[in-house]
C-alpha cells in the first residue's frame, strides 16, 4: 500500500510540475502584453521618451531570453569591459575627457568602472603579433595605437578572454577613435610647428626612422602591408568611374620613406638640423610631407584596427547571434565630428555606452551640456592651449588639397579614407536620423 501511495504521488508530480511552468510562462507572457498594451495605447510623448521606452521593452525581452540575468545583482553595466582605442591627434586628449564623463555618470549607480593602462608597442608579443592585453569586466582601458597584426580569431580570444571565470564576463564594447586621415596629418604638422612644441621628440628623432617594435625587430611594413595589400576599397575619381585597388603595398611604404629622407637634413646650411628646426623652415608643403612621414604609423594602424575590429566583430556575431554573452561592440567615431558637432558626438558616446541605464532626455542634456563647456573652452583658451589647432593656422585646407594631389601620400591617404567613409557609413545607417530628431526637440 506504501507502495501504491509513493508511485501514485510520483505520477501526479509530473503534471503538477507541468501545470506550475505553464501558468508561469502564461503569466510572463501576460506581462509582456500588458506592457506593450500600455505603451502603444498612451499619447505619444516626445520622440525621446519613446525611445526611451523601446530600449526598456528591449531590455525585458533581453532578460526573458537570459534567465541568469535576473539573478543578477549588478546592473549590466559591470559585466562588460570598455576600451578606447585612438591615436596621435585623433582622441588621445579627448580619450580621458570620456573616462571621466563616463565614470562621473556611474556615480549614481554606486561605483566606477576601474582605470586600466596598456603599453601596446612595449607588450607586443613577437609570436603572435599583437599586443598582450586583457580586458577584465567593471574596467576601462584606453590604448593609444595598438598592435592587432594577429589573427582574427587570436584577436576575438584577446578582447573577449577572462582568466577569472568567477566574474562574469558578457563582452566587450569598443569606441574606436578616428580621424580623416588628410585632416589628421595637417593637425599632425600644425601641433607640432607651433613655437615652442608641445612634444619634445622633435628636438632629437629622426622623422624617417619607421622604427621597430618587438624581439623580432619587425617594422610596420612588415606587419601591416600584408594586410593592407588584401582589402580592396573603391576609389572614386573625378570623372572616372570607381576603382577597385588594394589600400597600401609595400611599395607604398618605401616610397614614403624615400621622399622624407629626400627632405631631411639634405639641404644647404640644415645638414645638422633637427626635425623641429625643419618643421620651422621649410616650405610647408614639405615640412607636412616629413610630418606626415613621421606619424604616417598612427594612420596605418588606424587602418588596420579599422579592418581587424571589422572582421571580429562579424566573427563573434557569427558565432553568437543572440548576443546575450561573448559580445563584441564596437563604435567608430571620427574626431572631425566631434570638434565640429561636439554635442552629437558626446550624445553617440553616451548612447552606446549606457544605452538604457540613462534616460534619453538626461543623454541628451548632458551631451548639450559638454558641448557649451567645449565650445566656452576652445574659444576662451585658444591661444594658450597648444593642443587645439583649430582655426590657428590660415593654410590648412590648402594644405589638405595639396596632400590629396600628392603623388606619393595622396594615394594610400585617399583609399585610407575611403576605408574610413565605408566603416562610418556602415555603422551610421539610421543613427544620424534619430540624432538628429533627437537633438531637434529642445532638451
Amino acid at each position: 500500500m506504501v507502495l501504491y501511495r509513493q508511485n501514485l504521488t510520483a505520477s501526479m508530480a509530473g503534471p503538477k510540475r507541468l501545470k506550475v511552468r505553464v501558468t508561469l510562462l502564461g503569466f510572463i507572457l501576460a506581462s509582456l502584453a500588458i506592457a506593450i498594451v500600455i505603451i502603444t495605447s498612451r499619447p505619444p510623448l516626445s520622440a525621446d521618451v519613446d525611445h526611451h521606452r523601446q530600449l526598456s521593452l528591449r531590455s525585458m525581452i533581453t532578460r526573458l531570453k537570459d534567465p541568469k540575468s535576473v539573478a543578477e545583482k549588478d546592473p549590466h553595466f559591470w559585466k562588460y569591459a570598455y576600451i578606447i582605442v585612438n591615436y596621435h591627434k585623433s582622441g588621445h586628449a579627448l580619450s580621458d575627457v570620456l573616462v571621466k564623463h563616463i565614470n562621473s555618470n556611474l556615480n549614481q549607480f554606486g561605483r566606477p568602472l576601474k582605470r586600466m593602462k596598456v603599453q601596446p608597442r612595449g607588450h607586443f608579443n613577437s609570436q603572435t603579433k599583437c599586443s598582450e592585453m586583457s580586458f577584465a569586466p567593471g574596467t576601462i582601458t584606453v590604448i593609444g595605437g595598438p598592435e592587432l597584426h594577429c589573427s582574427t580569431e587570436q584577436l576575438r580570444d584577446i578582447l573577449l578572454s577572462h582568466p577569472d571565470p568567477k566574474r562574469p564576463k558578457w563582452g566587450v564594447k569598443i569606441i574606436h577613435l578616428v580621424r580623416n586621415p588628410f585632416t589628421m596629418s595637417v593637425s599632425n604638422y600644425n601641433y607640432h610647428r607651433q613655437d615652442p612644441t608641445p612634444e619634445p621628440f622633435v628636438h632629437w628623432k629622426n622623422p624617417c626612422d619607421a622604427g621597430e617594435v618587438g624581439s623580432n625587430k619587425d617594422t610596420l611594413k612588415d606587419l601591416a602591408a600584408p594586410l593592407l595589400s588584401q582589402p580592396k576599397v573603391k576609389i572614386r575619381v573625378r570623372g572616372q568611374l570607381p576603382l577597385v585597388q588594394p589600400i597600401m603595398k609595400r611599395e607604398d611604404f618605401k616610397n614614403i620613406e624615400d621622399d622624407c629622407s629626400s627632405l631631411y637634413q639634405t639641404k644647404p646650411g640644415m645638414e645638422n638640423a633637427t626635425f623641429y628646426e625643419h618643421l620651422r623652415t621649410l616650405d610647408p608643403t614639405e615640412g607636412l610631407r616629413m610630418a606626415t612621414a613621421d606619424k604616417m604609423n598612427n594612420i596605418v594602424l588606424m587602418a588596420v584596427d579599422l579592418i581587424k575590429f571589422k572582421r571580429v566583430r562579424e566573427l563573434v556575431k557569427a558565432s553568437n547571434p543572440n548576443h546575450i554573452n561573448g559580445d563584441m561592440e564596437v563604435k567608430t567615431i571620427s574626431m572631425d565630428d566631434f570638434i565640429h558637432q561636439p554635442g552629437r558626438s558626446m550624445y553617440q558616446v553616451y548612447d552606446f555606452v549606457f544605452n538604457d541605464l540613462l534616460s534619453e532626455e538626461t543623454k541628451i542634456t548632458r551631451s548639450k551640456t559638454y558641448e557649451q563647456s567645449y565650445l566656452q573652452q576652445r574659444e576662451s583658451h585658444h591661444e594658450m592651449n597648444n593642443h587645439i589647432t583649430y582655426g590657428k593656422f590660415g593654410d590648412t585646407a590648402a594644405l589638405i588639397e595639396y596632400l590629396r594631389g600628392e603623388p606619393v601620400f595622396g594615394p594610400p591617404l585617399t583609399k585610407i579614407e575611403a576605408l574610413l567613409d565605408e566603416i562610418l557609413y556602415e555603422e551610421s545607417v539610421g543613427m544620424e536620423r534619430m540624432i538628429a530628431h533627437a537633438f531637434s526637440h529642445g532638451h
